[in-house]
């Protein structure tokens, strides 16, 4: 059980300037797989960390594969 005010998610890191998040948010809608939400970085290396819910993680991931998105899991950044 989540405690209040925390988010449990499972994130999957996508490129954001060649276009795959746009690739992905499309490939996930299609698959009617809700984003939670969504984080950029906004310093170098610009990619976006796409949050959906835990039990969705695989499933969401095998999707990206296959469609040709290369995706990474999430690592801190500074």
């Amino acid at each position: 059980m989540a405690k209040v005010g925390t988010i449990v998610t499972a994130p999957i890191r996508v490129e954001y300037m060649n276009g795959d998040y746009n690739k992905a948010y499309d490939a996930l809608a299609k698959e009617n797989i809700p984003m939670v939400y969504k984080s950029v970085a906004s310093v170098e290396p610009y990619h976006a960390t796409i949050h959906v819910n835990p039990e969705d993680g695989d499933k969401a991931k095998a999707l990206l594969t296959k469609a040709g998105i290369k995706w990474y899991p999430p690592t801190p950044f500074y």
